[in-house]
């Protein structure tokens, strides 16, 4: 059996921790993540939901404005400088497609019904592709409930104007529908997480990257190709960013910073279950969940971990606090390492018992 319901003995397997050493060394490290957490959380520097109403409001009017006609450049710029934003680099200034497609709806509800009704299509997708890795029902209704705690933000009344939620649950549409022998649809929505935002061409990268380790040769150009559109689209996205730039336009501060772990945390904080939780419960809840995404084997669990370990990973170095709202890239995903963390532990506890050792009395001839 494939997916959420394999058995523990393969989780052990899969991480190399059958012994009692590395089993040791992954303990400490969950604890030291455990620690770190509940150390920032108590002491002021826990995760905050930082985003500020100010971006909502530019997005917006963005929006507002490109539906009533106007071009969306010299919109986004007067708009970026109206609001005190940085026009350098081009890339603090989004891609204009998601703004685009917006403005086409005829008003504010119809933007929300569009997300929705992509949330309701990503839940399909999973819960089909679910049933197909032959999840149990107990299991299936956990991994969607798991699912739903990230992806239920984007029924928020503006949800539709945040480029990650679009993005974030794109990239999970796109992991439930591939298949080593059908692929293209994968790629095609993959690339457009990219072109809502550009963050999502990790996801592109990481596909790439397993597809190629599978030997599946043509989807590997498949999704090499969607970076290469993603490229070049965001070299026409820069030309007319700088041809819209004025003496005295500034300049962003820049997003490496190393927040470490707590902006991590901050990161995760994105989820419905957490944030009505009290602070400290992202610092035990992450943990268990990447420990679990580390042990999900076979095709489709390691492209969901090296996924969100790739944004992880990239999270400790990259990104200024009020930037957590990068978290939605990955809410949809993550909480489902949460359904195999307890195996995990259990399969780590009994690793650390002492080996059954048989003694064999010596009896006379």
């Amino acid at each position: 059996m494939t997916g959420l319901d394999a058995p523990t003995g393969a989780f052990r397997a899969s991480l190399g921790i059958s012994r009692p050493l590395p089993t040791l060394l992954v303990l400490i490290a969950l604890l030291a993540l455990t620690v770190a957490g509940l150390w920032t959380s108590t002491h002021g520097h826990g995760p905050a939901n930082s985003h500020g109403h100010s971006d909502t409001v530019l997005y917006e009017r963005v929006i507002g404005r490109v539906h009533r006609g106007e071009p969306y450049y010299p919109v986004a710029a007067e708009e970026q400088r109206a609001g005190g934003y940085p026009m350098r680099p081009f890339i603090v200034v989004r891609p204009p497609l998601l703004a685009v497609a917006m403005a086409a709806l005829p008003n504010e509800r119809a933007r929300q019904l569009a997300l929705w009704g992509l949330v309701l299509v990503t839940f399909c997708a999973w819960g089909w592709r679910l049933v197909e890795m032959g999840a149990g029902r107990l299991s299936l209704t956990l991994e969607l409930l798991l699912l739903g705690s990230g992806a239920s933000l984007a029924v928020g009344p503006t949800a539709y104007a945040f480029h990650e939620i679009w993005a974030g649950l794109l990239m999970a549409l796109s992991m439930a529908v591939r298949r080593p022998d059908r692929w293209m649809a994968s790629v095609l929505i993959g690339l457009l997480a990219a072109l809502t935002r550009e963050l999502a061409a990790a996801y592109l990268l990481a596909m790439a990257v397993l597809a190629w380790r599978d030997g599946c040769r043509k989807e590997t150009v498949g999704w090499i190709a969607a970076l290469a559109a993603v490229a070049g689209v965001l070299a026409v996205h820069a030309a007319a960013v700088n041809a819209q730039l004025v003496p005295g336009d500034s300049a962003s501060q820049g997003w490496v910073r190393i927040g470490g772990w707590p902006f991590v945390l901050s990161a995760i904080h994105w989820n419905a279950l957490l944030i009505i939780a009290p602070q400290w419960a992202a610092a035990l809840v992450a943990p268990l969940a990447l420990l679990g995404l580390a042990a999900w084997r076979g095709p489709f669990g390691e492209r969901v971990a090296l996924t969100v370990f790739g944004y992880v990973a990239a999270f400790v170095f990259v990104g200024r606090p009020e930037n957590n709202y990068w978290g939605f890239l990955i809410a949809p995903l993550w909480p489902l390492g949460l359904l195999l963390a307890p195996r995990m532990l259990l399969a780590l506890g009994r690793n650390l018992r002492p080996r059954d050792v048989r003694v064999t009395a010596l009896t006379r001839p």
